[in-house]
């Protein structure tokens, strides 16, 4: 949980497109399989994982056609400051912690499941019309 927490502190940071979709990317992981220990089931997670990345490799192609090639520059302060957080975690509790049941993690219990459900299922017929959209030749994705 807290890699999951320094994860997003460094996406905040992030100003290039690339190291944004590398830590969006890793960031997914490390949900998808926490909510994997916390759930046992495999399904909800590999969906997840297939949903996220997948809007997010649409946006992220989207947004890099439209942007040129930058280089990536890094601030010193920033960098300094991210190693010193994840040195100065303990090992033991850099990739999971202890898996309580919280406020945040009430919502994947049995209850919620229909309601968890139906919106993947809704994501999904999203991501396919989008799909669909895209691969028509008649109209262009950007303005020359």
């Amino acid at each position: 949980m807290l890699m999951i927490l320094l994860l997003s502190v460094t996406f905040m940071v992030m100003s290039h497109p690339m190291m944004m979709l590398m830590s969006v990317i890793l960031l997914t992981l490390f949900i998808s399989i926490y909510f994997y220990y916390l759930m046992q089931m495999s399904i909800i997670p590999l969906i997840m994982i297939l949903l996220i990345l997948g809007g997010m490799l649409i946006i992220f192609m989207y947004m890099v056609s439209l942007t040129p090639n930058n280089k990536i520059m890094f601030n010193n302060k920033t960098l300094f400051i991210l190693i010193l957080m994840f040195i100065l975690l303990p090992a033991n509790k850099m990739f999971f912690m202890n898996l309580e049941v919280t406020i945040l993690s009430k919502i994947f219990i049995f209850n919620f499941a229909n309601l968890i459900l139906l919106m993947m299922i809704y994501l999904i017929l999203a991501l396919t019309v989008v799909m669909k959209l895209t691969n028509s030749s008649m109209v262009p994705m950007k303005m020359t």
